[in-house]
């Protein structure tokens, strides 16, 4: 006599024989590193309110990678067009690094950073700057308040090393219920980096994004005066430099 299974139990064994599927505690936990990147075309470079790119169109890009913890670091390359005011070469190499961190409730975070400023064509210029900050987000506005310093450097064309501290605040905000975001800024340039003497810059824009994509409306200025540009070797190229233009960017971030 041959003894056959209860056919309930036929399939409860193949159910009990085949793969078990991963459960939660399975699945691997999420990377605690992030790479990120950006690829921007502007319609002419400006660095703290003046031109680096004598006026020419430029292009730039950004590749940064973060861990969970908040430290930071990467590398931004753009292009620049020597003028007859400001010569920095053809290609300006960013490095930079940092520490992005919540303090307790306050609502604020803190950002301490270190960046080195590389110059392809222009050695005697290539400059390092400590920079400290504070954000904070209230409702739909993020505002950012700092300050980037740069120990005494010998930067051409001075003869002497100096330094130089740039202080800054800026905000931001999404327009709820569009694509649309409003962003100003304003600085102020004091040391080896100032122009004509220490000045002001200032960016009001609009940003308009679709997915990873980004054109950004912006009014870029200074306060140097056509008096302060009349008083240098080349007034014109002085003036055109610093004085207040419309930049168009177009951006992709990834």
């Amino acid at each position: 006599m041959i003894l056959r299974p209860p056919r309930l139990l036929v399939p409860f064994a193949f159910a009990v024989l085949a793969p078990i599927p991963a459960s939660a505690q399975d699945v691997a936990p999420p990377s605690p590193l992030t790479l990120s990147g950006s690829a921007d075309v502007f319609s002419q470079y400006r660095f703290r309110g003046l031109s680096r790119s004598d006026g020419e169109p430029a292009v730039q890009g950004d590749l940064e990678l973060s861990h969970v913890s908040g430290v930071y670091g990467g590398l931004t390359v753009t292009s620049e067009s020597p003028g007859p005011a400001l010569d920095y070469g053809h290609a300006e190499v960013d490095l930079y690094a940092g520490y992005d961190h919540a303090l307790g409730s306050s609502g604020l975070r803190v950002d301490l950073g270190l960046r080195g400023y590389i110059y392809a064509d222009r050695a005697g210029k290539n400059l390092v700057e400590l920079s400290a900050a504070l954000d904070r987000q209230i409702g739909p506005v993020d505002l950012r308040a700092g300050l980037a310093y740069a120990p005494p450097q010998r930067v051409a064309p001075a003869s002497t090393a100096r330094d130089n501290t740039y202080l800054f605040a800026e905000g931001r905000s999404d327009i709820p219920g569009t694509p649309l975001s409003l962003h100003a800024h304003l600085g102020h340039t004091a040391g080896s980096l100032d122009y004509t003497g220490p000045y002001w810059d200032y960016r009001l824009g609009l940003t308009a994004s679709h997915k990873a994509f980004g054109l950004d409306l912006s009014l870029v200025g200074t306060s140097v005066s056509h008096a302060a540009a009349l008083a240098t070797p080349d007034p014109a190229a002085t003036w055109r430099a610093a004085r207040s233009a419309g930049v168009i960017t177009v951006s992709y971030q990834f």
